[in-house]
Formats: C-alpha cells, structure tokens, sequence
C-alpha cells in the first residue's frame, strides 16, 4: 500500500504514519514528563503551605486568648510538620519512544493525570502498586514493541535486542547504536555505527552463521553419502558394466562335486562358496547362454581354483574339458612371452623356462639358441592337464604351420624368413611390411653399395643391449661385439628378435620389389613412414623426425641422434 493511501479501519498503518506519530511522540513525551513532575511537586508544596498556615493560625488565636484570661493554662499544640513522602522517579520505567507502542503510552498518559504526593512516580508511570525493576521495565518495553503490529519485522534485525543494546536506523536509514549511557540509569546514547550492528550483535549473529554453517555441512555429508549409496545400489540392479568375472584360469585343480539331486541354483552358490567363479552374476549369464537347457550329472569334476563361469559351466554341465587359456601378443621377446604363459596358466614360470631349455626338442634348427620367433602370436587353449612342453609345442607347431601354408618347407628358408619377419614386427607398421621387406632385401644384396649389406636397423642392436629404448648411444651403435648390432656386423642378425605374425610372415616370404634403401617412422603416435633412395634425401626425413621427437620427447625417450637413423 502507497505512503499516500488511506489505510482501512482495523488495518495496520503506514510506514510513514508511524514515523510521523513517533516524531510528535519525542517532542510531546518529555513536556508531559516535566508537567506531570511540575504538578505533583505543586500539590505537595500547596499541601504544606496550608497547613503551615493553619497552624499559625492556631497559635495565634491561642495567643490571644491567652491576652484575654491571664489564668487560663496555656497548653502546647502539637507541632504540624507536613507529611513527608518520597516521591520515586524509576527512569528505566520511562520507556524510549521508539520502544513504546500507542497503547502503552496513552496508559501512562491516564496515571500521569492526577499524581499523589504519597504515591512513588514508579507507581504512577506503571498505574500498579508493584515497582517494576529494570530489567522488567525494559522486558515490558520489548514486549510492547513486539505486540505492536504496526511495526514491519526486519527478519535480519531479530538479533539486535541484545543485552541492552539494540541497532535503530534514522529518517535517512543510518543505522545508530542505542545502548545503555555511563550518565546512570534512564539514559541512553545514541550513535552512528557503520555496518549496523554492535560487537555483541555481530558476535552473536557469527555465532548463529556458524551452526547453520555446520548444519549446513553436516546435511550436505549426509545427501553425498546417500548419493554413493544409490549409485551403487543403481550399479547393482543395472549390471554396472557387467558381472564380475575371472578373466582366466588360475591355482591348483581342485575336485568339486556334483550330488544327486543338486540343481543349477545349488550348484552357483556352492561354486561361489569355493571361490572358484567370481560372482553369481557370472553364472547365471553364462548359463544364459549356453545352447539348450543342459542336464546336470552327478559326478566328481576337476575343476581350477578360479575360472570363468562360462569354463566352469562347460565342464559341469557340458562333460567339456576344463582349459587353459593363453594369449600371445605379436612383438613378444621370449623373456615377456614365458612369463606371460606362466601368469595366465598358473604353472610355476621356473617349469615353463626349464621345458623351454632345449629349442632342438621342439623342431627348431640347430642355429636356433632359443624359442625366440617361433612362439607364434595368437590364442590357445590347451587342457588343464596339459604340461608346459605340450603347451610350447603348440606354439611352436603354429609357426610351422603357418610357414607351411606359405610354401616354406626348407629349414634354412624357414629360419631366414622368420628371422625377417621378425624383424619388419619390430620395425614397420601394418602397410608397410612388404616395402620394408623389399629394402631389407636390397640392403642383403650383394652388389648393394649404398649400404655395403649392412642392414642398419635400431631394432636389431636395442635387442642384443636388452633394453626396450627407439634410441642408443652412438658408442653403443659402434659395438661390434653386440652381435645383433646390424651398424657394424653385415648381413641378418644371430636370429630372430621377437614373436612375429602372419602378416609378416608373408610379407618376409613374398617381398616387394623397390628401389628404396632407407625409411624412417616420422610420427611414432601415427606410424607415418618416409622412404627413400639416397642417403642425403633419407637425413631430410631424419631431420623431421628429430623434431617430432623434441616436441614428444615422453614418446621417444630422449633427444635422438643423426647417427642412430642412418649409416
């Protein structure tokens, strides 16, 4: 409602209403004060004045009729003293004006009228015959302020009634300090205070920011619990990514049991018991899966001490063989490889070298010192009873088989190209493996004069230093007794470098013709390659890859050398 509007009988005045009644109210007040106080002190001094004078009065007259009849006995009146009474001024009964509603006012107003000497001024401003104290004046005077609907709440002042001290605001909005005067009681002082609140009344709205900030905190720890909980109840209904399962086949064999009568349902919970499949889920997926509804036998079944449900499930229900299962990546040196079969087998990696000692038992020629190039990458799964000799023979046999389907049956010709092979797994890039071929058979020719049937190929001498690095120093690169140092030793290296593939198995055994007798990977991320035909055309392309490599020196562990890519 409008500062200008006429406000409806019973409802609450305007802002500027109150304002102005206060206004009226600190001039008017203070001369009802001093008239009230005038008037009872007029009253007691008339009240004496009279009867001083009546009992002047009666002397007098007492005098004369002693005048009059010597004989008559004159006998002393009673000296009349006015009564003596105190009048009380409590001032903290006088309320400030802006903590007094209308109604208390006009309250006072009505014991102000007719005051007695004889009655204290508490009892006059209170109309009880009960003195108020102070602290009740000022609890009856917050009281009135709070009853008075006139008033608008500041929900961000409801603290400033604090321990006598409360903040105000001017007709311009300065916010004043109204606090207890040291002048003694009744008086207050008034200032401006910046910010709107006394030390006490911040202290204590800090104190209030501070548990709401704690309730805060603490509901906020609550909700991020309750968050976590739901997710992972969420995760548990919807599968989260899938069951847990075993990834491969690990520990000892061990026998379980089928009884008669025992049921799918028996069974999972007695395999997840012993711990030999991962999760409940796992099986019921795999079971999902299978073919028909497959009919449980009573038995006794080796099993392994973790399995994948689905092996698991192939061997229980399915009378299947339990297997082992392997996988070989292309690139493996012998080393990787046979701890690679002892970790996803489970046979002590100590069998797995020991059976691999002898590379002649397994087919290999006699320039052969290792398995190296004849573990064929690729996946097997060999029985659980399977020892470690069957299971390196089955990756031997796989390379034979492949160099079979490619025509290759000569055991030299069989060594040379897995050799190669080899070699274009540690060099090149699918792509590029039968233009890499085709240089390396450049290099090997006889007549060759650009390279004088040096191969100069890094991956040949990081392989004999035994290290995984793109670079080597240049005295390393002149170490000729590093047999693999194809820098200073012609022709190929003692033999193969790591496991090969297909792929390049038949690009080492067929070759692409070319007149190429360098190349160099530019980009290691991208695997773009730069061939070329003559020595100075090959160092502009090594320059490009210097530069790569000062921009990604993580990715080719450290700055490389001109040397290194070239003879």
């Amino acid at each position: 409602m409008s500062d200008h509007q006429p406000h409806e009988l019973g409802s609450p005045r305007s802002r500027r209403e109150i304002r102005e009644d206060r206004e009226r109210e600190l001039v008017v007040k203070p001369e009802r004060h001093s008239g009230a106080q005038k008037s009872a002190l007029d009253e007691t001094l008339r009240s004496v004045n009279a009867r001083s004078a009546a009992s002047a009065a009666a002397a007098a007259q007492r005098d004369e009729d002693a005048a009059a009849d010597p004989g008559t006995p004159r006998v002393p009146l009673p000296a009349i003293a006015p009564v003596q009474a105190t009048v009380v001024f409590d001032q903290t009964a006088i309320f400030h004006p802006d903590d007094v509603t209308e109604d208390s006012w006009e309250r006072t107003e009505s014991h102000l009228a007719a005051p007695s000497a004889v009655t204290p001024f508490d009892q006059v401003m209170t109309g009880s015959d009960q003195v108020l104290s102070g602290e009740e004046a000022e609890e009856e005077s917050e009281y009135a302020v709070a009853e008075d609907s006139d008033l608008l709440y500041d929900e961000d002042l409801e603290d400033d009634y604090y321990e006598g001290t409360r903040i105000d605001h001017d007709d311009d909005g300065t916010p004043l300090l109204i606090s207890s005067s040291s002048h003694g009681r009744g008086y207050q002082t008034v200032s401006a205070v910046e910010g709107g609140a006394t030390q006490a009344v911040l202290e204590k709205r800090r104190r209030r920011r501070r548990r709401r900030n704690l309730t805060l905190s603490v509901a906020f720890g609550l909700f991020a619990a309750l968050l976590v909980g739901f997710v992972v109840v969420l995760q548990s209904l919807f599968g989260g990514g899938g069951p847990e399962d075993f990834e491969t086949q690990a520990g000892d064999v061990v026998d379980f049991t089928v009884e008669e009568g025992d049921g799918p349902a028996l069974v999972r919970n007695r395999l997840l018991e012993a711990g030999i499949i991962a999760s409940d889920d796992a099986f019921d997926e795999a079971f999902a899966e299978l073919q028909e509804a497959p009919e449980l036998q009573p038995g006794e079944f080796e099993l392994r001490e973790q399995m994948p449900a689905e092996d698991a499930l192939a061997v229980i229900f399915e009378q299947g063989e339990a297997l082992h299962y392997i996988s070989l990546q292309d690139n493996t040196r012998i080393d990787a490889a046979l701890s690679s079969i002892a970790a996803q087998t489970g046979i002590p990696e100590s069998d797995i070298r020991q059976a691999a000692g002898d590379p002649g038992a397994y087919g290999l020629p006699e320039e052969a010192e290792t398995l190296e190039g004849y573990l064929a990458a690729g996946e097997y799964q060999p029985s659980l009873e399977a020892t470690p000799e069957e299971i390196l023979q089955t990756m031997v046999d796989t390379t034979f088989e492949r160099l079979d389907e490619l025509g290759i049956t000569e055991e030299d010709e069989q060594w040379r190209t897995v050799i190669v092979a080899s070699l274009l797994t540690a060099e090149g890039l699918p792509g590029d493996y039968e233009e890499i071929a085709g240089i390396i058979e450049n290099r090997l020719a006889p007549n060759n004069s650009e390279t004088d049937g040096l191969l100069q190929i890094d991956a040949t001498v990081i392989y004999g230093l035994g290290t995984q690095s793109v670079h080597f120093t240049e005295q390393e690169r002149a170490d000729a007794s590093n047999e693999y140092n194809t820098y200073q030793n012609p022709g190929l290296p003692p033999g193969p470098v790591a496991a090969p593939n297909m792929a390049t198995l038949e690009a080492a055994a067929n070759p692409e013709e070319n007149d190429f007798f360098y190349w160099v990977t530019v980009d290691l991320e991208t695997g773009d390659t730069e061939f070329a035909s003559t020595y100075e055309e090959h160092l502009g392309y090594v320059e490009e890859f210097n530069a790569y490599c000062e921009d990604n020196p993580e990715i080719c562990e450290g700055e490389p050398t001109q040397e290194n890519a070239g003879p």
